[in-house]
């Protein structure tokens, strides 16, 4: 959950429990774990309305992020970035070294061959000003709340706010929560001057 994102974590073990045991394996799974771990169950209840994997549409990010030479990514979700950093010619990117569970941030950052720099809640702001951007993953949005990683409040602020071009906000479920949003904390929609 850690080094690879929630919803990144939850695909790899719907799609090893489907492959073990189908979908009597995949509602046992949603029983016994779903409370506890809320991105997984809304991704075995995709499984089980038949998609088959995350849905990773660039375009709308890609056209967010025009104009950015430096984006700041807050949290990790490793299907996602797998696929957005390779099309971000030209853009430094940064990883916010900041997180509640434990992470391997030099194994990470080894996953992007070079591609990203580690930064920290001090140093940050070198990724502010008129071109830096900053990406954050969301866990289901409506109208006014978001669900997010603890990091994202810690980082947050009007200071912030006032720093960066642009605060994008990619919703990486695209479906509510059934349960609880353990391990996730709300934010206003209005953080963000995109959702994508």
């Amino acid at each position: 959950m850690g080094e690879l994102g929630f919803a990144s974590a939850a695909w790899l073990f719907v799609r090893e429990v489907a492959d073990k045991g189908g979908e009597a394996l995949v509602q046992e799974l949603r029983d016994t774990e779903g409370r506890a771990f809320p991105v997984l169950d809304a991704i075995a209840a995709a499984w089980q309305r038949g998609q088959r994997g995350p849905v990773i549409n660039l375009a709308p990010v890609l056209a967010a992020c025009r104009g950015v030479r430096r984006l700041l990514i807050v949290g990790l979700e490793a299907d996602f970035l797998d696929a957005l950093l390779p099309r971000l010619e030209g853009i430094e990117i940064g990883l916010l070294r900041y997180s509640l569970i434990e992470v391997d941030w030099t194994r990470v950052q080894a996953n992007y061959n070079g591609r990203a720099t580690l930064t920290d809640m001090v140093s940050f702001q070198d990724f502010a000003g008129r071109d830096g951007a900053i990406l954050t993953f969301l866990y289901s949005h409506n109208e006014h709340i978001a669900h997010v990683r603890s990091a994202w409040l810690r980082l947050i602020g009007v200071d912030v706010r006032a720093q960066f071009r642009s605060i994008i906000g990619w919703d990486v479920l695209n479906c509510p929560l059934e349960v609880y949003p353990r391990w996730l904390v709300e934010t206003t929609t209005h953080d963000f001057s995109e959702i994508v």
